[in-house]
């Protein structure tokens, strides 16, 4: 056969299906070509950026728990930088995805979705990773969706994306914002996508909601692994109000980050942990401009089953408590340039007392963490546009709060600086 004529033949092949997709397949002849029975979109977002870190000023290692210096739960000091200084191509969360719907009369749809992480930078991804999911939805009554996908927490908050290009990146405020300063474990983020979870979100009324269950799938006889995350928001002409809840059941996300194995109770059987956030944020545009303010509470508890010994009294983690606020400014200069500034600051908040054998006190000096990001982005379409971005993150003598690809040691402040392009599809 010509080989024209049967690349034709193949590339007519794979377009049928697309453009039967494109029209609605299935529709009847009694809809538009605009409101189809049956849609699917693709659609994806890519980010790669140029960035460069420098580390300094980490905590010397003769700042020791035993001495006071350092926080009870922290992680040692070494003293020496973690960061290396060098050029990394990060391309964050650039994704790709593909999604749909089918009418099924009275108002009812089947919706679904998957959605991939491409690391355009290193082709390893792994297959609908990012938000996946099939629900059916309804005008009236709402929609229920079955699959994994992020909580209701953390979609309602941190509400202006920073330059488009905050998930995955440096810029995210994830780790000072709704994480602490004892490590980096995201067993206790309250910024996560939910597993084998159930979701109900609110029709698009003035006060919507969503509030969503999921679970790890870990039962053990003692402890049963599980999440649930509520949110809602209410807009009023250019003001937005927003709040969340969220609730981690047997996580031991304390224990997961503490900074010695002496003080985890991830051994016990008995052990159980309930950890829980609480937001709220505001969001005003007066302009060409969009500010935000956000104010966060956090807990993180852990102890054992009814009748067993306590945690404390075998000298085990207990509990902690801290704050976190977030201010966010983002400009609209012209069509083609923006620019966006916000600054993160999480305390040092408080604990519950630990070796309760020694009567040692508990310490969380240090443990506070602050974050300005500074960006601005040109526009070349609605879609296509370059983007700078300068940030740094300076953290407590006793904190290990993250926010690029490399980790810092305990105390110690990083700056970092990227340049990239972004585009849509």
């Amino acid at each position: 056969m010509n080989k024209k004529a049967l690349v034709l033949a193949i590339g007519a092949a794979l377009a049928i299906p697309y453009a039967y997709a494109q029209k609605g397949g299935g529709k009847s002849s009694g809809d538009s070509e605009s409101d189809p029975d049956s849609v699917v979109v693709l659609y994806g977002k890519i980010y790669p950026e140029i960035v460069r870190q420098n580390g300094k000023d980490a905590t010397p290692a003769s700042c020791t728990i035993a001495s006071g210096c350092l926080a009870t739960f922290a992680q040692q000091a070494s003293g020496s930088s973690n960061i290396i200084t060098r050029n990394e191509m990060e391309s964050s969360n650039s994704r790709l995805g593909v999604r749909g719907y089918e009418k099924l009369g009275g108002g009812l749809r089947a919706t679904w979705q998957l959605e991939t992480q491409f690391l355009v930078d290193s082709n390893n991804s792994a297959f609908a990773a990012r938000d996946s999911w099939v629900g059916l939805q309804h005008d009236r009554w709402g929609t229920v969706k079955l699959g994994r996908f992020d909580t209701p927490f953390k979609e309602y908050g941190d509400d202006i994306s920073f330059l488009g290009v905050s998930s995955g990146n440096f810029v995210s405020t994830s780790s000072i914002l709704r994480l602490f300063g004892i490590g980096q474990s995201s067993a206790a983020r309250f910024h996560e996508r939910g597993v084998n979870a159930i979701q109900y979100e609110s029709p698009d009324w003035p006060l919507n909601f969503k509030v969503q269950y999921n679970t790890a799938e870990t039962d053990t006889s003692a402890r049963h692994r599980h999440m649930w995350s509520f949110g809602a928001g209410y807009e009023w002409g250019n003001l937005k109000i927003l709040a969340g809840h969220e609730i981690h059941w047997d996580a031991l996300g304390l224990s997961a980050n503490v900074g010695t194995s002496a003080m985890s109770n991830s051994s016990i059987p008995s052990a159980r942990s309930k950890d829980r956030a609480s937001e709220i944020a505001v969001v005003y545009k007066l302009g060409i401009h969009d500010f935000e303010a956000d104010y966060e509470w956090h807990e993180w508890k852990e102890f054992g089953q009814p009748g067993s010994t306590p945690l404390t009294a075998l000298g085990k983690v207990g509990s902690y408590k801290n704050n976190s606020y977030l201010l966010n400014w983002q400009a609209r200069w012209s069509p083609k340039f923006r620019t966006q500034i916000h600054y993160v600051h999480a305390t040092a908040g408080e604990c519950s007392r630990t070796f309760l054998l020694t009567a040692a006190p508990c310490i969380t000096d240090g443990l506070d963490g602050k974050q300005l990001s500074v960006g601005a982005a040109y526009y070349f379409s609605r879609k296509t546009y370059l983007f700078f971005l300068w940030q740094q993150l300076k953290n407590g003598k006793s904190a290990v709060f993250a926010s690029g690809s490399q980790s810092p040691s305990t105390g110690e402040d990083v700056t970092q600086v990227a340049v990239g392009i972004a585009t849509a599809f």
